[in-house]
């Protein structure tokens, strides 16, 4: 009993920086336009961890590598020289000799785009803000005026810092110290960030904290914080726990990495296992080859893996071809189609019949989507 507990403890250590996940979750992660924004969307998140558990626990009796659980409180946060709306080049040392909220941020995020009004409401005497971020400089300076944001911006072209601070996607990030230091667990969503503006030193996470009681009262607690600091939380009217089995699949249309248009419909006459991913996903990754195999395993009977994917093109392409993947990836530009499905997190799957009608309830994580087979 006792080793079953060490053993679970570590799971909880190896899953508590990711998202909805990935740890999206994040993030996935993310509203109408796909954001990370609401307490209700956090939750989902936390489900989509603990749903993880059961597959990391067997893990970790095998030679496989853990998925990223964030960077370690205490250690030396990752320099960067990054230029930033001006174009002038700043680097973290600038920012050191108070705590600051770094976080990770797109504009073509939805759940960014969510918590962009957010960050122009942040109380002027908690941390600093820096926002290491990807998109175009007139986009952030059109939000930046509209928003009233305060904070700093940086932008990265591609992912460099994202992987250094091991950040599975946007929004994402931590609270570094007055040194320079790691001072929080990786937080995934809006919430969660903007809860590290109030935040109390001993509100990390901790493997005994892994049940959803815990977890829901430390966001209840997180939300109280942030509303006696002036934070706005509102919450989501959307459907988010996914479409159950016995339900039409909705329809939808997209394009593949190739430019070519393909509906849902197009599949009707096999069974098709449609999977949500996208690129920075960790957990996405861990599936990726099980679903080539999978693929190949059902070759010339009429089942049909089916991928929807977010994220830069180019870099869904570049997972594509690492895999070799040997079914249709089509990209989703925020979360639109995710949204149809009632499901703003990765990876999630759904089994859908000949008919078009889901055959069982959505499938959160690489183990729940496998067995849906």
């Amino acid at each position: 009993m006792g080793t079953l507990i060490i053993v679970i403890a570590a799971a909880g250590l190896l899953i508590a920086g990711q998202a909805a996940a990935l740890f999206l979750l994040v993030r996935h992660q993310r509203s109408t336009d796909g954001t990370y924004q609401d307490i209700s969307s956090r939750l989902e998140d936390v489900e989509d961890i603990l749903s993880h558990v059961n597959e990391h626990v067997g893990r970790l009796t095998q030679p496989a590598q853990p998925a990223p659980s964030g960077l370690e409180p205490g250690t030396p946060a990752p320099a960067f020289a990054l230029p930033d709306l001006a174009g002038r080049e700043r680097r973290l040392e600038e920012f050191r000799g108070k705590p600051l909220l770094l976080a990770f941020f797109s504009t073509t995020c939805g759940y960014c785009q969510q918590m962009a009004p957010r960050l122009g409401e942040l109380p002027e005497d908690g941390p600093r803000v820096l926002l290491i971020s990807r998109g175009d400089v007139d986009e952030h300076l059109q939000l930046a005026a509209e928003h009233k944001w305060r904070c700093d911006v940086v932008l990265e072209q591609g992912t460099e810092n994202l992987t250094a601070y091991k950040a599975t996607g946007t929004p994402t990030g931590y609270l570094i110290d007055a040194e320079g230091r790691i001072a929080s667990e990786l937080a995934v969503g809006a919430d969660a960030l903007l809860a590290l503006t109030v935040a109390k030193p001993d509100d990390g996470l901790s493997p005994d904290d892994l049940t959803m009681e815990a977890l829901r009262q430390k966001e209840a607690d997180a939300a109280e914080r942030a509303r006696a600091a002036g934070l706005r939380i509102r919450a989501s009217t959307l459907q988010r726990d996914g479409l159950r089995a016995g339900t039409t699949a909705p329809d939808f249309k997209l394009q593949d990495l190739e430019g070519h248009e393909h509906r849902l419909a197009d599949f009707r006459d096999k069974r098709v296992l449609l999977v949500f991913s996208e690129p920075t996903c960790g957990p996405c990754e861990a599936l990726a080859p099980e679903l080539v195999t999978l693929q190949q395993r059902h070759t010339g009977n009429n089942l049909q893996i089916l991928m929807v994917s977010r994220g830069e093109p180019a870099l869904v392409a570049t997972k594509a071809k690492e895999h070799g993947f040997n079914f249709p990836v089509l990209l989703q530009k925020q979360w639109e189609v995710s949204k149809k499905y009632a499901m703003f997190a990765t990876p999630v799957g759904y089994l859908i019949d000949e008919n078009g009608v889901i055959q069982k309830d959505v499938a959160v994580g690489k183990s729940a989507i496998l067995e849906l087979i």
